[in-house]
């Protein structure tokens, strides 16, 4: 990781991810390989002497006491002397916007602001990294929006650098600077989350981000690629001749556009962010995204469609990895 990073863990389900985060914290021994922060071999150092943070997903207070002393306790437990106590508790309360609560006890609290009040207690010791499991996992959208914002507040406010594990790449799209996705306890890319978007790494990461759409067919050995829906130019560069994937998400298909396959509207599904169409094609079901705005087809209508082959990524057949 980089220093000051924002870097997110997503991965299925057992995958590994919480157990790396606790690695990094020290809870429980490597079998093999160490770890450093901020330069420092902290393999064999205890939790309490690593300066990082390790998180819950559910934030965890001390409900009798007021949220002043909640931030305040990893400072009081240090020995650090009053006044700086004052001026820290008061600065994270500021960043994590908590100014005026600092009487309050937890259970007069809403969910987002206790979730901020953990945030500000573990930025108050000015860790070197912060580690986030889970924070955003059943949260309903109002309160996930909030905490994914006091997140990166906490982040802007001392640039300390963290890892969040979740398993909703949407959540780490909007929170990291470069997302690691961990397959069977094995890094498959580090990357932006929008180099993940336009070029998975592999057929398993691609499927894990919910490409959503893959088209059998044959590497041409020239750079195309040939199926049932005709040849697209320029999309297999570097593959060698023989059988082959190809994979875009619903964004990459357009209505209408030059060599156009035909397909049948199945189903429409209207989100706040777009309209989903469910399309019948020769290849099978593919999913198309349009503006939530777009008006037209209705479900049994006819359309011609196209590939943007700049959203297209072809995988060999036989790829595991």
């Amino acid at each position: 990781m980089r220093r000051g990073e924002r870097f997110v863990l997503v991965g299925p389900s057992g995958a590994g991810k919480t157990t790396l985060l606790r690695a990094i914290a020290g809870f429980g021994d490597l079998v093999e390989g160490g770890i450093e922060i901020s330069g420092r071999d902290v393999t064999g150092v205890p939790t309490e002497k690593r300066n990082a943070v390790y998180m819950h997903q559910s934030p965890v207070l001390f409900p009798h006491l007021s949220v002043f002393e909640n931030v305040a306790f990893p400072l009081r437990v240090r020995r650090t002397p009053a006044s700086e106590i004052a001026s820290r508790v008061g600065n994270s309360l500021d960043a994590m916007r908590l100014t005026g609560l600092a009487a309050r006890i937890p259970r007069t609290l809403s969910g987002g602001q206790r979730h901020r009040v953990a945030l500000a207690r573990a930025i108050v010791a000015r860790p070197d990294l912060l580690l986030l499991d889970e924070p955003l996992a059943g949260l309903d959208p109002a309160l996930k929006s909030e905490v994914r914002e006091a997140v990166r507040e906490a982040h802007g406010q001392y640039g300390p650098a963290f890892v969040l594990v979740t398993h909703d790449f949407a959540d780490a799209a909007l929170i990291a600077d470069r997302i690691g996705v961990l397959i069977d306890g094995q890094l498959a890319q580090v990357a932006t989350p929008s180099e993940l978007f336009a070029r998975p790494a592999s057929l398993r990461v691609a499927r894990f981000l919910a490409v959503a759409n893959e088209i059998p067919g044959h590497a041409d050995g020239a750079g195309g690629f040939r199926s049932a829906l005709g040849t697209l130019g320029g999309v297999c560069d570097g593959l060698p001749s023989g059988p082959a994937l190809a994979v875009f998400r619903p964004a990459g298909v357009r209505i209408g556009g030059n060599n156009g396959f035909p397909g049948r509207v199945s189903a429409i599904r209207v989100r706040p962010e777009h309209t989903t169409m469910m399309m019948s094609t020769v290849v099978g079901p593919m999913e198309v995204a349009l503006p939530a705005s777009f008006e037209g087809p209705s479900k049994g209508d006819e359309l011609t469609m196209s590939l943007d082959p700049r959203q297209v990524v072809v995988f060999p057949l036989d790829a595991r990895e």
